[in-house]
C-alpha cells in the first residue's frame, strides 16, 4: 500500500465490488461464505460478503449463541480458510437475496486443488458441505454425484467419527493464572478479527492433553507498540477513527487476518471483562509489531516495551522505528527530534532529598548544582495525616523512610518517561523511573505496600516505562495485604519533642549520655551548626547542636546573615539532610537544645564512612573553633588541625587571616595554659587503680567476661551443686510448657555437657528456638525450648547471688575485626594468656563494661609487660582512636611550652600502679621499675610504634590509620 495519507471516509464509503470479476479472499465466514476484498484506490479496499450458491455448510456457534454450533462446522471453516485466505479467486453472482441484498454464486480457483478449480465442487468432493436445490428438492447433478462419493468414502461431515470441539468465545478463566501457566511460550494461533493495528481477536489452540485441542478465544494486545486508534460502530461509543488508523489496520489484515501465527502471551494489559492480553505475534515474514514500526503506522509504547519476548527485540523495535522517523514516513510526517531532557532523556543523578512519598529532589551528574524535583511513575505515594493528637497516622512516613534509607546520597539512573503538564498550583513536573542499580525504586516502593499505582486511561501513553511491573508488584502486595493493603488499624507514629524545653532536654541527657553515640537521621538544618535530628531508637526528636566550633549564623526572613552563614547552612544541607548519623551528646543549652560531635554516614565502596560534619565545616572555613568546648570534645586534634588547614588555605572566614596576631595571642595564654596542664596531671595522679585476680570465662570477639575470684565465686560454686541436684529430681516430674520472653531469666540445659545453668533469653529466634546467655560464665548459645525451664526463685539473681561473669573489653586498645586476617592469631594470643587459670586484671574504668589492663601473673604489677601490650607488640592490636589523640594532644601540649613539658614529665613519673593483693610480690617494691618503663599508655604507644617500624601484622602495609582523619 504505497500511500502516505490517511484514506478518506467517502472514498471507502463510494468502493464497491462488480457482480462479477476477481478479488482476494479476505476472511472466511463459514463452510460456505467468505469475504471478498478489492485493491485499494486512496482508501480502504471495498469488500463483499459472499456465499456459494446451491451448498449449505454447518453452522458455526458465536460468542451470543455457543451452543448453535453443528457438528463439523469449524472443520469445514478451516478447510476453506487454509484453502482460500489471502489468494485471488474469481466470482460470479447468480443471484441475489431480497432479505439482506447478500449474493450468491460461484468460485473460481487460480491454481486448481486436488484437481479442482471450481470452490464448490473442490468443498461437495472433501464432504464439507451439503448440496440443496434452488427449490428444495434434490435432482441428479454432477455436484450431487460428487456428494455421494463423499458419503461412501465418509469424508468431511459424512464421517462416522463425531465432531466436537472444546471452545470457549468468551474468556471466563482467572486471567493472571492463565497468563501464568503460558507466559513466554509461543502458542499456535488464528487471528479471527483485527480491531485496529495493534489489537486483535485471536483464537488460541492448545492440546488438552487427551489428543485433542482447546479452543481460547481472547483479546490480545501487541506489546511495545500502539498503532493509532480506530474506533467505529461499537455501542455507547463515539466513533473514532485516527489519521494512518484505517491504513494499519489494512497493513494487518492483509497479513495476519485468518493466517495461522505464533502468539507469545507476555503480560494482562486489562483485566476486566473480557481481559485484554498483552503479547507478540509472528508470522512467516517476521514480527507484525516491527513491520508496523518500520512503516511508520505504530510507534513504540516504552511502558510495556521492557516485556516484549526475544532476545533483542526491543532494541529492534526502536530501531526501526528510528528508521521510519528517519524517512518521516506516515505518523512521523514533519517530525522534528524531541529537544534534549525531555520525554525518553536518561541520565545519571544524585538523590539529594526526599520531597515526599514519591516526590524527590536529584542533582543530574552532569549539571552539578543545579537540582530537579521529580516524581516517581505511574505511582501515587500515600498522603500525610495525623490524627486529633498530632501525631501522624498512615504509611506516609514509612514510604519517605524507604526511600531515604535507599536513595539519599546515592547515585541513580534516571529516565523521563513523560511530562506531567502544570495545573493550578501545581507546577510541569517531569515523572520518572529512577533504577538503584538494577532494582526498580518505584517497582520495589509499590511492593512493599507503600505506595499504589495509578490507572491510566487505555489510551494514555504517559505512564512509566516499566507499568506491568508496578501493576504486579502492586498485585503481589495487595495478596499479601502489605503496607496501604493491609487490613490492620494503620500505624501511628508516636514521636516526642526531647527539646521541648530545657527541663525536658535534661531529662533525657543522662541517657543520651550513657548510650554514647546514638544513630539518628537528620530530619531539618536550622542553620551550619543546628540540625533537628531524629531518633528512631528513642521515638524522638531533639534539636542538636555542634559543639566545640561556632558557625556563623544564618538569617531569617528580612535579617542579615553573618559571613558565610548560607555558605555554612547550604554545605549542611548537602551533606547531612536526611542522612543517617551517628551523636555523641556531651551537654544541653539553654533552650533543650542538645550539644555535642555529629558523624555524618556515608557508603564508600561497599564501607560506611564517618565524617565528623564541625571538622569538614570548619576545613572549609565555614565555622571556627570554640577553644573551651573543643578541649571538652574526644574530638579536639581534628577540631583544631582541621581549622589550622583553613588558616593555611586562608578559605572561608580565614581569607584575611593573620598569624602574627594569633601569635601574639598565644603567647599571652602560654603561662596560664602550663599550669591548667600541672593541675589537670595531679588531679589524674591522684586517681587509684581497683585490681582483681579473675578467671576470663569466655572471649566473643573485642569482649570478655571475667569471674572475680573471692567469696562469690565460692558461693556459685555451691549453688551450682545445688542447682544440678534440684534439676536432677525435677527431670522426673512432668514439666508445663514454658516460653520465655526476651530478657527473662530461666534455666537453660548446656549443649556441650547436658548440665543446667542459669541464663538470660536474649533473643526469641522463632517457634520453638531462643538465644540464651549464661550469666555466670559469658557464654551464649541457641538452644530449643525443650531446654529450657523457668528459674527457681531461690536461684533467682535477687536471691542472693547476682550473675558472676563481669563484660570487659581491654583498656586503650582496638582488637582486629574477627574477619581481618590477623584476627585468629590475635584472639589465639589472647587465650593461651587468660586460659591456663588466673589473671590480675587492673581495672581502668568501671560501668555496664570494664575497662581493663590484664597481666598474665596473678598478683603482677605494671612492672610486667601487660597482655595489652603483648598484643600491641606483636601487632596484633593497636591503640585505639580516641586514646592515641589524647596522648597526641598531651605531647603537643608538652611540646608547646615548659610547664606542659614538666606537667608531662610528672604525670608519667607519679602514673598509678595497680596495687595488687596484699602482700604480693611487686606490690610496693616496684614503684621504682614502674616509674622506669613509664605509664601504661606509654608503654602501649611505644609498643605500637615498635610493632609499625617492623610492618608486624596489622602494619604489614604500612600505617592504615594515617588516612583516618580529615
Amino acid at each position: 500500500m504505497a500511500s502516505t495519507a490517511p484514506a478518506s471516509a467517502s472514498a471507502a464509503a463510494a468502493a464497491t465490488l462488480p457482480p462479477t470479476g476477481k478479488a482476494f479472499v479476505k476472511n472466511v465466514l463459514s463452510g460456505d461464505s467468505l469475504v471478498l476484498r478489492g485493491k485499494p484506490v486512496r482508501g480502504p479496499p471495498p469488500e463483499l460478503v459472499f456465499s456459494l450458491a446451491g451448498l449449505s455448510a454447518p453452522r458455526l456457534g458465536t460468542a451470543k449463541e455457543p451452543e448453535k454450533e453443528e457438528a463439523f462446522a469449524f472443520e469445514a471453516r478451516e478447510f476453506l480458510r487454509r484453502a482460500l485466505v489471502g489468494k485471488e479467486i474469481a466470482y460470479k453472482t447468480e443471484y441475489t437475496t431480497a432479505s439482506n441484498g447478500r449474493p450468491f454464486g460461484s468460485l473460481t480457483l487460480r491454481f486448481p486443488i486436488n484437481g479442482e478449480t471450481s470452490v464448490a465442487r473442490l468443498l461437495v468432493k472433501e464432504g464439507w458441505v451439503r448440496v440443496r436445490a434452488p427449490d428444495g428438492k434434490r435432482q441428479p447433478t454432477e455436484v450431487a454425484a460428487l456428494e455421494q462419493e463423499a458419503q461412501a468414502a465418509k469424508k468431511g461431515l459424512w464421517s462416522e467419527k463425531p465432531s466436537s470441539r472444546n471452545v470457549s468465545f468468551n474468556f471466563t478463566g482467572e486471567p493472571r493464572a492463565f497468563l501464568e501457566k503460558r507466559k513466554g511460550k509461543q502458542i499456535d494461533a488464528v487471528i479471527e478479527q483485527v480491531r485496529d493495528g495493534s489489537t486483535y481477536r485471536v483464537l488460541l489452540v492448545t492440546p488438552d492433553g487427551k489428543g485433542s485441542f482447546n479452543h481460547q478465544y481472547i483479546t490480545l494486545a501487541l506489546s511495545g507498540i500502539k498503532c493509532p486508534i480506530h474506533r467505529k460502530d461499537i455501542p455507547n461509543m463515539e466513533d473514532l477513527v485516527e489519521p494512518y488508523a484505517e491504513e494499519a489496520k489494512f497493513f494487518v489484515e492483509a497479513r495476519l487476518l485468518q493466517r495461522d501465527v505464533k502468539v507469545t502471551l507476555e503480560s494482562i494489559a486489562s483485566s476486566g471483562n473480557p481481559p485484554t492480553f498483552v503479547g507478540s505475534v509472528s508470522f512467516p515474514a517476521g514480527s507484525i509489531a516491527e513491520a508496523l514500526l518500520s512503516e511508520g503506522l505504530a510507534k513504540v509504547v516504552d511502558w510495556n516495551l521492557a516485556i516484549v519476548s526475544g532476545e533483542g527485540a526491543a532494541a529492534a523495535y526502536r530501531a526501526a522505528e528510528e528508521k521510519a522517523k528517519a524517512k518521516k514516513l506516515r505518523l512521523w510526517t514533519g517530525h522534528v527530534k524531541a529537544a534534549a531532557g525531555g520525554a525518553g532523556a536518561e541520565f545519571d543523578a544524585i538523590v539529594t532529598r526526599i520531597l515526599g512519598a514519591d516526590l524527590l529532589s536529584i542533582e543530574p551528574v552532569a549539571t552539578p548544582g543545579k537540582e530537579r524535583k521529580v516524581q516517581l511513575s505511574s505511582v501515587r505515594g500515600p498522603k500525610r495525616t495525623k490524627n486529633e493528637a498530632g501525631f501522624e497516622t498512615g504509611y506516609y512516613t514509612e514510604a519517605v523512610e524507604f526511600l531515604r534509607s535507599r536513595l539519599i546520597g546515592k547515585k541513580v539512573h534516571v529516565r523521563i518517561d513523560y511530562v506531567k503538564p502544570a495545573e493550578g498550583e501545581y507546577e510541569a513536573r517531569d515523572c520518572v523511573t529512577i533504577l538503584n542499580g538494577e532494582q526498580n525504586v518505584g517497582e520495589a516502593l509499590v511492593g512493599r505496600g507503600l505506595a499504589n499505582v495509578i490507572r491510566h486511561r487505555k489510551d494514555d501513553n504517559s505512564r512509566s516505562a516499566a507499568y506491568d511491573k508496578l501493576v504486579a508488584a502492586e498485585e503481589r502486595a495487595l495478596k499479601a495485604t502489605k503496607g496501604v493493603h493491609s487490613t490492620k488499624e494503620v500505624p501511628v507514629h508516636r514521636i516526642v519533642d526531647a527539646s521541648e524545653n530545657a527541663a525536658k532536654s535534661k531529662q533525657f541527657l543522662p541517657y543520651f549520655q550513657r548510650s554514647g553515640s546514638i544513630t539518628g537521621i537528620v530530619e531539618f538544618v536550622s542553620s551550619g551548626g543546628r540540625f533537628r535530628v531524629f531518633v528512631p531508637s528513642q521515638s524522638c526528636r531533639m534539636t542538636f547542636v555542634l559543639g566545640g566550633v561556632r558557625v556563623p549564623r544564618t538569617g531569617r526572613a528580612n535579617e542579615k546573615s553573618e559571613p558565610y552563614g548560607p555558605e555554612a547552612a547550604d554545605f549542611s544541607t548537602r551533606h547531612a539532610l536526611q542522612r543517617e548519623v551517628e551523636v555523641i551528646v556531651e551537654g544541653v543549652d539553654k533552650v533543650g537544645g542538645f550539644i555535642g560531635s555529629m558523624m555524618v554516614k556515608t557508603a564508600t565502596s561497599g564501607e560506611t564512612d564517618k565524617t565528623n560534619i564541625a571538622v569538614a565545616l570548619l576545613e572549609r572555613g565555614f565555622a571556627t573553633v570554640h577553644e573551651y568546648s573543643a578541649s571538652q570534645s574526644q574530638f579536639t586534634n581534628q577540631l583544631f588541625d582541621a581549622e589550622a588547614r583553613a588558616k593555611t588555605n586562608r578559605v572561608g572566614v580565614w581569607t584575611d587571616y593573620d598569624p602574627v596576631a594569633e601569635l601574639q595571642q598565644q603567647q599571652d595564654s602560654a603561662a596560664a595554659e602550663a599550669l591548667a596542664q600541672l593541675e589537670l596531671d595531679a588531679e589524674k595522679s591522684a586517681s587509684a587503680l581497683e585490681t582483681h585476680t579473675v578467671h576470663v570465662s569466655e572471649i566473643s570477639g573485642a569482649s570478655l567476661y571475667l569471674q572475680v575470684v573471692g567469696p562469690e565465686l565460692q558461693k556459685l560454686e555451691r549453688l551450682m551443686s545445688e542447682f544440678a541436684a534440684h534439676h536432677a529430681s525435677a527431670a522426673q516430674q512432668a514439666h508445663e510448657p514454658f516460653t520465655p520472653r526476651v530478657n527473662d531469666y530461666c534455666s537453660a540445659q548446656f549443649s556441650a555437657d547436658k548440665c543446667w545453668y542459669r541464663g538470660r533469653v536474649r533473643r526469641v529466634n522463632g517457634p520453638n528456638s531462643y538465644t540464651v546467655f549464661y550469666i555466670d560464665y559469658g557464654n551464649s548459645e541457641t538452644v530449643p525450648g525443650s531446654r529450657l525451664r523457668p528459674l527457681p526463685p531461690r536461684f533467682a539473681v535477687t536471691a542472693g547471688l547476682k550473675p558472676q561473669a563481669v563484660e570487659a573489653k581491654l583498656a586503650y586498645i582496638d582488637l582486629p575485626d574477627e574477619s581481618a586476617e590477623v584476627a585468629a592469631d590475635a584472639f589465639g594470643l589472647l587465650r593461651s594468656a587468660t586460659e591456663s587459670g588466673p589473671v590480675t586484671a587492673a581495672v581502668m574504668s568501671k560501668g555496664p563494661v570494664w575497662s581493663v589492663v590484664l597481666y598474665e601473673t596473678p598478683g603482677a604489677t605494671s612492672t610486667a609487660v601487660s597482655v595489652n601490650e603483648a598484643l600491641v607488640r606483636e601487632g596484633l592490636a593497636h591503640v585505639s582512636k580516641p586514646v592515641m589523640k589524647r596522648w597526641e594532644l598531651g605531647q603537643r601540649n608538652a611540646r608547646k611550652n615548659p610547664g606542659a613539658l614538666l606537667a608531662a614529665t610528672w604525670g608519667a613519673r607519679a602514673a598509678p600502679v595497680p596495687a595488687g593483693p596484699p602482700g604480693a610480690a611487686g606490690s610496693s617494691a616496684n614503684g621504682s621499675a614502674a616509674s622506669t618503663r613509664g605509664s601504661t599508655l606509654d608503654c602501649l604507644v611505644e609498643a605500637q610504634e615498635a610493632a609499625k617500624r617492623e610492618r608486624l601484622n596489622l602494619w604489614q602495609y604500612g600505617d592504615f590509620t594515617a588516612d583516618e582523619d580529615m
